[in-house]
């Protein structure tokens, strides 16, 4: 997606059926003076107004757990159980 574009399925109006998504952001870079050389900076919320958790890693294997358990704990909208 480019220039914050949104999926079609999401709107920009509050619909108050529709559970409040969280936001994921991850930031990778090297670092080539360091063994192992990846490196990740994860911020996430799990509702809009939520403070946001950091989690810095050099283990990509992480990145997914992180992500895995986000996309777990993202709330359903109603019906979809």
């Amino acid at each position: 997606m480019i220039n914050d574009d949104r999926p079609s399925r999401i709107s920009d109006e509050s619909d108050p059926a529709m559970p409040g998504l969280g936001t994921l952001v991850i930031r990778t870079w090297h670092e080539p003076d360091q063994t192992p050389d990846f490196r990740a900076r994860i911020s996430y919320s799990q509702a809009p107004g939520d403070e946001p958790t950091t989690v810095s890693t050099a283990n990509p294997d992480e990145v997914l757990s992180v992500v895995r358990q986000w996309l777990l704990d993202q709330p359903l909208p109603p019906g979809n159980v």
